[in-house]
């Protein structure tokens, strides 16, 4: 399945303004305008990387349930919660589509946009 996972470690840096403290090869999600959240660790980094990760559509699941309930928007039992969670399903599983694995992204006003000058 193709995600989006951190593009660079903490010590490499394309501009002064980028950061990565998220985990390495960790599944990420639009976090801020101009940010990625990792699902697991909830750091940011600013590039993600297209990777065709070996997992499945219920363990992504499963991780954007934990990260919903550690910032209190998913209570288990409550009904109306389904639609956030469909919601930032769509969002982890669209980041990627249209685009090749090993393509860099950004995010500009909350959008995917691929990285101009991917770094080699």
């Amino acid at each position: 399945m193709k995600l989006i996972v951190p593009a660079f470690d903490q010590h490499y840096r394309v501009s002064a303004t980028d950061y990565n403290w998220t985990n390495p090869d960790e599944i990420l999600t639009i976090g801020t305008d101009e940010a990625f959240v990792g699902l697991d660790s909830r750091r940011y980094t600013t590039h993600g990387r297209v990777a065709a990760l070996d997992v499945t559509r219920a363990e992504v699941t499963a991780k954007i349930i934990s990260l919903l309930a550690r910032d209190g928007f998913y209570v288990p039992g409550r009904e109306r919660q389904s639609t956030e969670t469909r919601r930032r399903m769509g969002e982890v599983f669209g980041l990627a589509r249209g685009l090749e694995t090993g393509a860099v992204i950004v995010l500009h006003r909350g959008r995917p946009r691929r990285h101009a000058a991917p770094p080699n």
